[in-house]
């Protein structure tokens, strides 16, 4: 082990951010974070812990959970995030500017989370037609061009564009976490987000796997690239409108939505979201108040997969 990696393990059992660790270190952020993940492909459990104000602290554990994602809040009676979703990086019609865009909003909103649900990428199959067919150049131009900000934080649920890449021996979570610190890996299908006593799940239909139901549960869902609201007694269902010119509908526009989450003892009891549309100037297309009555249990990745 060296003496810059001997220091990191000291500062991640001190408590020191990631950031601290950079102004300590004199090194980028993104250059301890390949450090960390030298120390995490020599046999170290390094698991991220991300706070909702953009910080990243590090834990030495025994295990490591793909699709679960731990998110602490800075104030513990809300959690305030963008969601965004199918951004086809590689398609003609994707649009880079939207997600520029993206950033300047949450910037401007005092927002530090981005949760992406999926189809990050067009991978191998693709509606209409392709800017870029290569798969490594593709990744290589999330890589390069998805924005980087020191304080916000994507965490990315990878959908089943994401996951033909996959097939074809291409893994863009693990690309992503060797060189993007602030790309996280919330799995492929569905990410469990724990926060606080509660949790919440992003999804997005693969081709190949499925996954148990998820009642009792706040779900924000990619893939259909039109935003519906779906209520039932058993959960919350929140279909999220594309970042790209991938439009399905006539009347389905570009954007993102604008959530917050509202907490007691730990627990979600309601939530505000906007649907705010990106081609032009920000646009608020619609406003929706939900309260939530769930049962609040947390459920484990490991029961999810049917096949």
């Amino acid at each position: 082990m060296t003496e810059k990696e001997i220091l990191i393990c000291e500062m991640i059992d001190d408590g020191y951010t990631l950031n601290e660790m950079s102004s300590n270190l004199w090194l980028s952020p993104k250059q301890i974070h390949q450090k960390i993940q030298k120390l995490t492909n020599n046999g170290y459990f390094i698991n991220p812990i991300y706070y909702d104000d953009g910080n990243i602290k590090y834990d030495f554990e025994n295990n490591y959970k793909k699709h679960t994602v731990n998110i602490s809040l800075c104030d513990s009676t809300k959690f305030k995030a963008l969601v965004i979703s199918d951004i086809h990086i590689g398609n003609e019609l994707e649009n880079l500017s939207y997600l520029y865009k993206t950033y300047d909003y949450a910037r401007d909103n005092n927002i530090h989370i981005i949760l992406n649900c999926g189809d990050l990428i067009d991978g191998n199959f693709t509606r209409g037609k392709q800017l870029i067919s290569d798969i490594d150049s593709q990744i290589d131009r999330v890589i390069k061009l998805y924005p980087y900000d020191k304080n916000i934080l994507n965490v990315i649920c990878f959908g089943n564009h994401d996951h033909s890449a996959y097939e074809c021996g291409r893994d863009i979570s693990l690309a992503l976490s060797k060189r993007r610190p602030d790309l996280i890996n919330g799995g492929y299908g569905v990410s469990l987000i724990n926060i606080e006593r509660d949790q919440i799940v992003m999804s997005h239909p693969l081709n190949s796997i499925s996954f148990k139901p998820l009642p009792n549960k706040l779900i924000l869902e990619g893939h259909h690239h039109k935003m519906v609201v779906k209520i039932n007694r058993n959960n919350f269902l929140i279909n999220v409108p594309p970042l790209s010119d991938l439009c399905f509908g006539n009347q389905e526009n570009p954007g993102m939505l604008e959530m917050e989450l509202l907490f007691g003892s730990g627990f979600i009891h309601s939530g505000h979201f906007k649907q705010i549309g990106i081609k032009n100037n920000f646009e608020i297309y619609g406003e929706t108040n939900l309260e939530f009555f769930l049962k609040h249990e947390n459920l484990d990745e490991k029961k999810l997969i049917l096949k």
